[in-house]
Parts: C-alpha cells; sequence; structure tokens
C-alpha cells in the first residue's frame, strides 16, 4: 500500500520468485482442501437461505459469503453478488483495528457503515473470528442487502439524503455476540431501527447460521488436516490466483485503455455525474485510476471505499478472471487510485445509500468495459471482449401494509433481468443478471403477488432493444402492475439511464434501449380485467401498455423519484436496458438477421433499416459517409504488416511502429494516437436517435467510422464539445 492518500489499493509486492515457488503442499492435498473450502461456501449460502425469509435473500441471492485468512484477506467465496465479498476486507480491517485484542473465539461482528467497509447501509455485513485453540485461524463472512434499515423513505434509500445521519442505522464495528452470547442489547436497537423487524431479525439469523456452518467445517477441516495444512491452502490460494492473474496480464500488451459512463440525476436535479476510468496496464499490474471522475455528489450518489473496491473487483474478476479462482489474489495485481472527494470516494459524511445502484454499478460496467478493450487485442482472450451487460439497475421499492393488514416493505429485483451485452464471439443472452452476480435469480410473479399486495399485468422481453451489432445484445425486459388488496401502496424509484444509453456498445455496437419508467393513475385496469380483456400488452417498449384502452393520467418518470403513493387502479410499469452491441451491425451475418426476425427478437423494419437486410452493405457505407463529417487530417502512413485484430475490424498492424488500420486496409494512426482523430463522425440527435435510446442534453450520441469504406468502429456517448475518448493507447 503506497502512502499517497489518493491511493484505495495498492498491490501485492510482485515478487515472482515467490510467486512461482512450488506449492507449500503437496498438490493432491491442494486440490482436496480447496474444494472442501468451496463446499463450505455453498454450505454457508444454503444455510442463509433456508432461515431468511426476505426474498431479497431467498429469490434475488443479493448476498455473498466466504471465508477469509487471518489477516482479512479473501480465501474463497460463493458466486452471488461480487460486490460484498470484494468489499469485506475493508470491513474486517475496520474491525480489527477497532477491536484488536478484544476479538475472542464465538464472537461476531456486525458492520453495514459505509465508512468502515459497508457497500452501503442497507447491506449489513457480519463477520465471525474462527478459533482453533487459541490461534486465530480464519474469519468467516456473510453480507446480504436488507428490505429497511429506517431513514426517511421506504426501503432505506432517500433521494432526500444530504448526510449519513439521514439514511438510517449506520453500524460501525459492533460486537453482536460476545463469546457465543448473543448481546440482546444491539439486537433491540437494530430490529427498532427498521419497518421490517421480523425480515431482518430472520435475515440476521441466516447470517449467524452462516458464519456457525462456515465455523463449524472449516473446524473439521482443521481436526482432519490440520491447522496449518488449511491456513497454508488458503494462503496458496491466493498466491495461485495472484500469479494465474499476473501471468494473464503479462500476455497483455502494455498501454492505456479508458471508458466513461455517467449517471443522470441525483435526486435533486437532473444533473450529470461522470465516472472516469483509465486502466493502466505495466508488466503484469494493472493501475485502475478513477481521478478523472466528477466531485462527489450533494446527495445520495456516493461511493465509499467498500462499495468502490467491491465494483472494481467486480469489473475486473469477471472479465479478465475467467478460470481463475476469484479471491484477493485477483486484487493483488490490482491498484485503485480515486482522490477523496470524488464521487467514487465520497468523504464523511456524505450520503451513500444508492451507492451500489449509482456509482458502483457504474464503476463496474465502465471497468469492465475497459477491461474488454483490452482483451480485445488478445488473439487467445478475446472472446471474453465484450459490451456492457445492462449497465444500471432500477430499484424500485415498495411498502405500507400487505393485503393481511401487516407492515410490509420489499425491494421488487425484478429489474436484474436487464439484457446481456454482445461478445466477440456471442450475442448477448436475456435475463442476463450482471457481471457482479454470475447466478441472477429474481422472484416468480406468482411469488410477488403472494407474499405482496400485487397484481401483475405483465412481465416480458420486447423486440428491438437489444444494441445492435454484428454480435447484438440481449432484450430489455419489463413489468407493470398495480396495488391489489390494500388501500394505497409507498414507493420510491432509484435508477439511472433513463437519459444515458449506459449499456454501451463495443467496437461499432449500438448501446441497447434506456430505462422507461412510467405512472398511469386513475385507470380502468379492474373494469377490463373483469371483462376478461387481458392482455394489454403490446409489442413495443416505447408503449408497453394499450393506454388507450386502459385509460388513466399518464406521468412519465425521471431517474430518481423519492417517495410517490399508488392506490388501486393505479399502474407503474418500468422497462429497462437491453445489453450493448458489438460490432458494425451491417457485419452481422444475414442468416442471423433473418432468424432474429423469425424468433421476434427484432422487427422486420429493424432488420431492413439496421441491418441492411437484402440490401448493398458497401451502398449502405458510403451513404453513411456522405452524411458524416470527414477528418480533418489523414495520418499520411503507408499500409503496414497486420500482426493481430483489435476487436472484429479493426487491425493492429506494424509499419515503421504500431498502428491501426480498418480492415479495408484503411490506415488511421499510429496505434499510441487517438484513432478517432482520423476517423469520420456523425452527430446524433433528436429523431435522429434510435428508437428507444434517449441522449441528456449535456451529451450527445457519436458515431465514428472509417473514412474509406464507411465501416462503424465506435458509438460513442460523450460529453457536448469534448474530444473524442482515446479507447486505447499502446505503449512503444
Amino acid at each position: 500500500m503506497t502512502a499517497s492518500s489518493d491511493y484505495v489499493l495498492g498491490p501485492s509486492p510482485a515478487n515472482w520468485d515467490e510467486l512461482l515457488r512450488e506449492l507449500a503442499v503437496d498438490p493432491v492435498t491442494f486440490e482436496i482442501v480447496r474444494h472442501k473450502l468451496e463446499a463450505i461456501n455453498e454450505e454457508q449460502a444454503i444455510a442463509l437461505k433456508e432461515v431468511s425469509v426476505s426474498p431479497i435473500v431467498t429469490d434475488a441471492s443479493d448476498f455473498n459469503n466466504a471465508l477469509y485468512t487471518a489477516d482479512g484477506q479473501i480465501a474463497s467465496m460463493g458466486p452471488q453478488v461480487v460486490f460484498h465479498s470484494g468489499s469485506m476486507p475493508i470491513v474486517l480491517r475496520h474491525v480489527r483495528e477497532l477491536f484488536g485484542d478484544d476479538i475472542h473465539d464465538g464472537d461476531m461482528f456486525v458492520v453495514n457503515d459505509p465508512y468502515y467497509g459497508a457497500v452501503h447501509h442497507p447491506d449489513i455485513s457480519l463477520v465471525a473470528p474462527i478459533f482453533h485453540g487459541d490461534r486465530l485461524l480464519a474469519w468467516a463472512g456473510v453480507a446480504a442487502h436488507q428490505v429497511d434499515m429506517g431513514g426517511m423513505s421506504i426501503g432505506s434509500i432517500s433521494a432526500r439524503a444530504r448526510e449519513k445521519q439521514q439514511e438510517g442505522l449506520m453500524m460501525p464495528p459492533t460486537k453482536l455476540i460476545d463469546r457465543g452470547q448473543l448481546r440482546q442489547d444491539v439486537w433491540r436497537l437494530i430490529l427498532n431501527m427498521t419497518r421490517q423487524p421480523q425480515i431482518v431479525g430472520l435475515d440476521l439469523r441466516g447470517f449467524i447460521a452462516s458464519n456457525n456452518v462456515g465455523r463449524e467445517r472449516l473446524l473439521e477441516l482443521a481436526d482432519g488436516y490440520g491447522p496449518d495444512t488449511v491456513t497454508t491452502v488458503m494462503e496458496e490460494l491466493i498466491r495461485y490466483s495472484e500469479r494465474r492473474m499476473r501471468e494473464r496480464l503479462r500476455s497483455l500488451p502494455d498501454g492505456e485503455f479508458r471508458a466513461r459512463g455517467w449517471i443522470d440525476h441525483d435526486g435533486i436535479a437532473n444533473r450529470l455525474y461522470r465516472i472516469d476510468v483509465r486502466l493502466v496496464k505495466s508488466d503484469d499490474t494493472l493501475l485502475c485510476d478513477l481521478s478523472g471522475s466528477a466531485a462527489q455528489s450533494p446527495t445520495y450518489l456516493n461511493s465509499a471505499e467498500g462499495a468502490l473496491v467491491g465494483a472494481v473487483f467486480g469489473g475486473v474478476a469477471p472479465v479478465l478472471g475467467g478460470g481463475i479462482p476469484w479471491n484477493q489474489g485477483i486484487l493483488g495485481a490490482v491498484e485503485v487510485i480515486a482522490p477523496p472527494g470524488t464521487i467514487v470516494n465520497a468523504q464523511r459524511p456524505a450520503a451513500t445509500g444508492a451507492a451500489t445502484i449509482a456509482v458502483g454499478w457504474t464503476v463496474m460496467t465502465v471497468t469492465a468495459m475497459a477491461v474488454s478493450r483490452m482483451l480485445a487485442f488478445s488473439d487467445e482472450l478475446r472472446d471474453h471482449s465484450a459490451a456492457a451487460t445492462h449497465g444500471t439497475f432500477a430499484a424500485l421499492f415498495t411498502g405500507d401494509r400487505n393485503q393481511h393488514g401487516e407492515g410490509y416493505g420489499n425491494q421488487l429485483i425484478d429489474a436484474q433481468i436487464g439484457g446481456g451485452g454482445a461478445s466477440a464471439v456471442a450475442d448477448g443472452i436475456d435475463q442476463s443478471g450482471c457481471p457482479v452476480a454470475p447466478k441472477p435469480h429474481i422472484a416468480n410473479v406468482e411469488s410477488n403477488e403472494l407474499h405482496g399486495p400485487f397484481l401483475f399485468l405483465y412481465r416480458a422481453f420486447f423486440r428491438d432493444t437489444g444494441g445492435d451489432g454484428a454480435f447484438r445484445g440481449g432484450r430489455a425486459a419489463g413489468t407493470a402492475w398495480t396495488p391489489h388488496g390494500v388501500e394505497r401502496l409507498r414507493n420510491a424509484i432509484t435508477a439511472h439511464g433513463v437519459e444515458v444509453p449506459v449499456s454501451y456498445g463495443q467496437f461499432g455496437g449500438w448501446p441497447g434501449v434506456c430505462n422507461r419508467q412510467m405512472l398511469v393513475y386513475g385507470t380502468r385496469i379492474a373494469e377490463l380485467l373483469a371483462e376478461g380483456e387481458q392482455p394489454l400488452l403490446l409489442e413495443s417498449i416505447l408503449a408497453p401498455l394499450d393506454l388507450d384502452r386502459l385509460g388513466g393520467e399518464v406521468r412519465e418518470l425521471e431517474a430518481k423519484v423519492d417517495e410517490f403513493e399508488l392506490k388501486p387502479g393505479d399502474v407503474v410499469q418500468y422497462t429497462w436496458q437491453g445489453g450493448g452491441g458489438y460490432g458494425d451491425p451491417l457485419d452481422r451475418q444475414p442468416e442471423a438477421v433473418v432468424r432474429d426476425v423469425e424468433d421476434g427478437i427484432i422487427t422486420e423494419q429493424r432488420a431492413r433499416e439496421v441491418y441492411g437486410l437484402d440490401a448493398d452493405h458497401d451502398e449502405r457505407r458510403r451513404a453513411r459517409l456522405e452524411r458524416a463529417d470527414l477528418p480533418a487530417r489523414d495520418a499520411g502512413l503507408a499500409r503496414g504488416e497486420p500482426v493481430g485484430k483489435v476487436g472484429l475490424a479493426l487491425v493492429l498492424a506494424r509499419g515503421e511502429g504500431p498502428q491501426i488500420e480498418c480492415t479495408c486496409g484503411h490506415v488511421f494512426c499510429t496505434a499510441d494516437e487517438n484513432w478517432k482523430d482520423y476517423a469520420a463522425r456523425s452527430r446524433l440527435e433528436g429523431d435522429q436517435l434510435p428508437a428507444g435510446i434517449r441522449v441528456h442534453a449535456d451529451l450527445e450520441l457519436v458515431q465514428f467510422f472509417c473514412p474509406a469504406c464507411g465501416r462503424q468502429h465506435a458509438v460513442d456517448v460523450t460529453e457536448r464539445g469534448e474530444p473524442p475518448l482515446q479507447d486505447f493507447r499502446l505503449d512503444p
């Protein structure tokens, strides 16, 4: 760890002699114990789900559990939400600093203050030391989102919050269990602050059960193989992952890889907040520099250290860490720079309620985009290069009383079924989850209706919503419902991507459609249902419901809406982003386009207008150049010898030095220059924008083409008047 205050995470020393030495245990024992650690993680998760009743845990799997070394490093983690396990070493650091020698067998410590490592305050962490005799062997830990932790708004995430004290109960490291005895005073304090004490109480009991399982199973393992063997395998597993990670980085070119994202609206006004990721890959180290990000927000968007590190982990591990065990070793090769006072590393007492679904989600998405641009240079790893998977999570909180007259609160997690980003080899998938949640789940509609006061009108995928490309993004989905069996429901929405297409395309692919959020007050839905008039669902994401038949007053929602009330007959509908596309849509195979039309994924109109079905593609590309602004200069370079691909249609060639060319043979520039400065470009506004895509007044959507053949190599969302972002720059 460097002394600079701008550094959040420093790399471990790259001592190759240490990383390459032989295992300190025999390989057979290593593999047996490693797989037993993974089995313990699975059993920890089962114990949590068996005790919990919260749909956020049981249906959405918005949790993670792991085993940590005695000094707080991730040794083995579950496959649920990477955010949580990535932030837990920070939680453990604070626990160890604050309690020192007052850590005993049977203790458990609860934390949900983001300035002590929690991702945001509705995510509670519970960590337990595991002693073998008098020796601290390891830690077990679990974190999960809670339906409510108090504060000003239902669900505890309030756009009105201006400081952390307004957001609800926030606990620094606090001993919940003292040498095996539950502290009733702390227990009562927690349940006193939540609107849902029964659910939160059972979640916490599930946490305790999960940690107890981790402790018992690890001690059984230590008794069978010896404590030294268990701790050695945990340390060796981290070393193995770091070595693999560094080897993978060494196989990639040195250089700088960039990506940017935006959060629209901060709960007060429709202001934009930039997240800027600059990856610098040097030998076997990856620097993630977020210094170009916006200053911290006056509202609840901000991220503290835990959410930041968890988000970087979530953006790096799933893309670059395929086939490598996910643990502290992944982070051992990564350093993170985030100056204090930026939106990604806010300072107390800034509000952080939306850290995960605002800054954290965007850091994860943009980091994954930059890593994918780096992988696009590798013949071996290009298959893992991808566009953005639905770059936003539209969190809808609802509650008050349920149909049984009981206190009720929930976060509807349907928005996890956004579209997956396309890759360099495949279309994006529908219902993809997100990079930080490799095993996404959502509740059945019937489960939502059984436990909550809802009547769902639809939950569906929509045509023409994935980002177009040579490989297209997965489709967007959406839902609509009305209160049922209650007099009212209180609701709040926190999202972004309503006026920014944040499911970014890659290397010429288009972004997926934007989020769309709508209320329809005073409809005829009860009358229509009584007359058997279902379905009301139309095929267009621009008008999912037949509003003429439905009746009522329509209100379009901004990205963030604090509390609003719904009564029976009022309808809320919201649709989510599709995945980004990869490559020029005119490079898509015609048979794939025909199949998409037959399968109802795109319309025939889309197939003809965007993909050029039955049209001359060369003529289409020439037409692009006729309406484009041609570059003001030419690099004047001769065509070089191709040495590799970049994505699908850019070429890395060698002339007098490395240079970037189009697959048609046109030379853009040297590899350390911005190829976009030598490209033709078109700015799209108003009616020129694709259906379903909105662009904030301070942004613009820009296409970049080869000035010789018209092939589309990038579609950027950029600030007005700003020079084009240099996606990559290779070291000479």
